[in-house]
């Protein structure tokens, strides 16, 4: 690189991460296909007219995959379906020139994070005996995560549970969460290893059978209650060590990657949260809640810009120091909702998200609606709500295969804020559909608010 370029460029690192399905891949996958494939009328990236030029992939990062752009782009094509994970952490590296930005031109690094990694995000700064009380009070706080964890916190209770009989049940527990649809299961590397493997539906006993508490088989560990953790008791000894490895190993990279963003882009999707009731909403919170615990997000709001600004004059990009100054909260699938109430929506993820992120001093954030792919549409003729698209699931809850003809439907009208009590899951109903993703590779897919969004945190 020349000197000139090194002076002009401007380095944006944009963390990605949602809890699983929440859409994480198809956001990336269209924000890159709009970007490579620039049309000012149909992506507006920053004022009007805006234009992307001279765009070109550059060189990733030493020890990190390559996010398959082509490969997610062509399974939504050819085989109309979303797509699914593939590797434990990726990164795009692009950059281009901004006909708004005179001096200088834009390296774009998108990271490909883990949402399955922030259930872990607790283990950082605690001790293994500090995250155990954590994760405790975790599952006793919740009816329906004590219900699916109460063989192993029975065995919990007895003086005399050996170490085999702790983590059997702990791994049965966490394999009810993940049949249970709990995000909560840590550690995460029970349903995402290290090497990127997901844990593979079956019954509850199956599932516990084929994974693993841990990094592998002699690494396992579970949380121990206060009368467990006392120094000198071999099975504590063994779990602070191999929870401390796991930390080190699994979990700070992911963290360490996080805090090294510029901009921080949180999947909340609002849909899935009211159709799963009260439960799910208290563990997006959570979520929430451990994630920024963990990465400290904001900075001195005298110093901080001052210290970004020299830094990206006196320094290589590659030197940069680089810490979250925006987050960006996003109730993806928006096309699921029908359009009159998707202000409803972005309100309930505000109120969701704001008493965490106004803590935050010197934290530019904003909330945002996305469809990164609009495949569920208004029908105008159907009455209240109805909405029409390829639904992935037929009335019995069995998957359907993609028709020629559109299904019709209705969906339900969020509430105007969270209610206060109770509420039962699937009171609230978005049915899932089909991507619509055109064949021509150089025409992105129709999308709402997600240049809103790149022009947020690409700044």
């Amino acid at each position: 690189m020349s000197l000139l370029n090194w002076l002009k460029t401007t380095e944006a690192r944009v963390g990605v991460v949602g809890t699983a399905n929440s859409g994480k891949t198809v956001l990336l996958t269209a924000l890159i296909d709009h970007l490579m494939h620039h049309n000012p009328d149909r992506f507006r990236l920053g004022p009007r007219g805006t234009a992307v030029r001279q765009f070109e992939e550059r060189p990733r990062d030493t020890g990190w995959e390559r996010f398959p752009f082509e490969a997610h782009r062509n399974a939504l094509v050819q085989s109309r379906s979303w797509p699914r994970k593939t590797t434990d952490r990726a990164q795009f590296v692009c950059q281009f020139e901004r006909s708004d930005w005179t001096f200088s031109n834009c390296l774009l690094k998108l990271y490909d994070l883990p949402g399955e990694r922030v259930a872990d995000a607790a283990m950082l700064g605690r001790t293994f005996a500090q995250w155990s009380e954590h994760r405790l009070a975790q599952l006793l706080s919740d009816t329906t995560y004590h219900v699916h964890c109460a063989e192993y916190l029975g065995a919990a209770r007895r003086p005399d549970a050996t170490e085999a009989e702790l983590l059997g049940a702990y791994r049965l527990a966490l394999a009810r969460l993940l049949l249970g649809y709990k995000p909560l299961i840590s550690p995460s590397a029970f349903l995402l290893d290290a090497r990127g493997g997901y844990a593979r539906r079956g019954s509850a006993e199956e599932i516990a059978a084929a994974r693993f508490c841990g990094s592998g088989p002699e690494s396992q560990f579970c949380p121990l209650p206060p009368d467990r953790c006392a120094p000198g008791d071999p099975l504590f000894a063994a779990f602070s060590e191999r929870y401390a490895r796991y930390a080190v190993e699994v979990v700070r990279p992911t963290i360490d990657a996080f805090r090294s963003c510029s901009a921080l882009v949180v999947l909340l999707d609002v849909a899935t949260v009211l159709a799963g009731g009260a439960g799910f909403y208290n563990d997006a919170q959570q979520i929430v809640r451990d994630l920024f615990d963990a990465l400290r997000p904001g900075e001195n709001p005298v110093l901080g810009p001052v210290a970004r600004g020299l830094s990206k004059v006196f320094l290589p990009h590659a030197w940069r120091p680089g810490w979250i100054t925006r987050a960006a909260f996003v109730a993806p699938k928006a096309d699921l909702v029908h359009p009159d109430d998707r202000d409803a929506v972005l309100r309930l993820l505000r109120d969701m998200v704001e008493p965490r992120a106004r803590d935050c001093t010197g934290l530019k954030w904003e909330c945002f609606n996305v469809a990164s792919v609009c495949s569920a549409r208004e029908r105008r003729e159907g009455g209240p709500r109805a909405m029409r698209g390829f639904l992935v699931y037929g009335p019995d809850g069995r998957v359907r295969p993609r028709g020629d003809a559109e299904d019709h439907y209705t969906v339900s009208q969020p509430p105007d804020g969270w209610p206060h009590d109770d509420w039962p899951p699937n009171r609230y109903r978005f049915p899932e559909v089909y991507p619509r993703v055109p064949a021509r590779r150089d025409h992105p897919p129709d999308h709402l608010g997600l240049d809103a969004l790149a022009s947020f945190v690409i700044e």
